[in-house]
């Protein structure tokens, strides 16, 4: 009835007697019987045995009548460009899972992860800890945006030290892009007399259009209708930020978080959109 050998079923009830203190079986010759304190201790068992399954039968109840939910941190760039395409063919195979976006910079998105607020996360460069299992997914390059009439416009590529007479716009703590290019500036030894910190990309972009600065951002950020007023430029630096699935290795066995890994795994695979093939990180 328990699936387990004679000698297994004798350990368990050795260590329970060791736990509770006290001798709960008395054996004879082969046979054996509850002691007084053995049948408290069934007694007890029973209820705990009952309560077990009415939970088991509430659970499969909650989820036989309501559907599965999966909460998605990222950034708000991805979840433009990136994410439409991924959920739109995942909720296709799967379209009995709910979908929750929640949207933030990288750091505090991570962390929505940490305290189990939400799921699953598609960020970049994060340092994750011991309890984060990172899946990775994609390499973004860095590159550089001017208006079309800024004096770096006309240059193929450009290089860091060629950008310290412009103010550079960034993005505000927490953002993986900030990270890496305030990295790669500290370590030439580049000081930049202005830099202007900014929440959204989508403002970056317009501040950037009017001539007010520059500003360096995933190369996938600027879309093509936005390359009428953007200069797009490749860093000589070549600076880039590696896209990962960030989820908790003790939800490693959720269905949903496994079945949106899985779905990541099979676009990988077949390198989902032509436009990626070269930027996909092998697993």
């Amino acid at each position: 009835m328990l699936f387990m050998t004679q000698p297994g079923v004798s350990n368990h009830v050795a260590q329970l007697e060791a736990q509770t203190g006290t001798m709960l079986l008395k054996r004879e010759k082969g046979k054996f019987q509850l002691t007084k304190e053995g049948k408290a201790v069934f007694k007890h068992a029973e209820k705990i045995e009952a309560i077990a399954r009415g939970l088991e039968n509430t659970i499969k109840a909650i989820k036989k009548d309501a559907k599965p939910l999966l909460k998605i941190a990222i950034t708000p760039v991805y979840s433009r460009v990136m994410m439409p395409f991924i959920l739109g063919s995942f909720q296709k195979a799967n379209p009995d899972i709910m979908i929750k976006i929640d949207l933030g910079n990288s750091d505090d998105m991570l962390k929505t992860v940490v305290n189990m607020q939400n799921d699953v996360a598609v960020l970049a460069n994060q340092m994750t800890s011991q309890k984060v299992f990172a899946f990775p997914l994609l390499k973004e390059e860095l590159v550089l945006i001017t208006c079309n009439d800024h004096p770096l416009s006309a240059k193929e590529s450009v290089s860091l030290q060629e950008i310290v007479e412009y103010p550079l716009v960034i993005r505000e703590e927490g953002s993986s892009t900030r990270k890496v290019v305030l990295s790669a500036l500290k370590s030439m030894n580049i000081a930049l007399p202005v830099l202007i910190e900014v929440r959204s990309t989508e403002f970056i972009k317009e501040w950037v259009s009017q001539g007010k600065g520059v500003s360096i951002l995933i190369k996938r950020a600027v879309m093509d209708d936005e390359r009428k007023y953007l200069k797009v430029i490749p860093l000589k630096e070549n600076l880039s930020l590696k896209v990962s699935v960030l989820f908790l290795k003790s939800k490693k066995y959720d269905t949903s978080i496994q079945k949106f890994v899985d779905h990541i795994a099979q676009l990988k695979a077949e390198s989902y959109l032509q436009h990626l093939k070269d930027t996909i990180i092998p697993a």
